[in-house]
């Protein structure tokens, strides 16, 4: 897979990140390797490996989903970065 300058400016857009044209290309550098290296696990052979799943099950038996009591507001507020009243505020996201 190519990282094009395209693929970056939409990353970019998704993510809301402003690059200058010196970190895009860095980015895309960085990220084309990132890439590569992944494609050469293509590359491995695996004939005869056996699959090890006993590591992916689920367990046999989940805890049981009881109720409990939550925070209180005040417990709540006391972590968030700023408050707004009984409200946590965040940044404006759209203008």
């Amino acid at each position: 897979m190519e990282i094009t300058t395209e693929l970056v400016n939409h990353l970019q857009d998704l993510s809301r990140i402003e690059f200058d044209e010196k970190q895009k290309e860095n980015f895309k550098k960085e990220f084309q390797n990132i890439v590569n290296q992944f494609e050469a696990l293509n590359l491995v052979d695996t004939t005869g490996v056996e699959t090890q799943l006993e590591n992916l099950q689920a367990p046999k038996e989940l805890d049981a989903d009881e109720p409990k009591q939550g925070l209180q507001k005040s417990e709540v507020l006391q972590n968030a970065p700023d408050a707004m009243g009984a409200s946590i505020a965040v940044p404006r996201m759209v203008d």
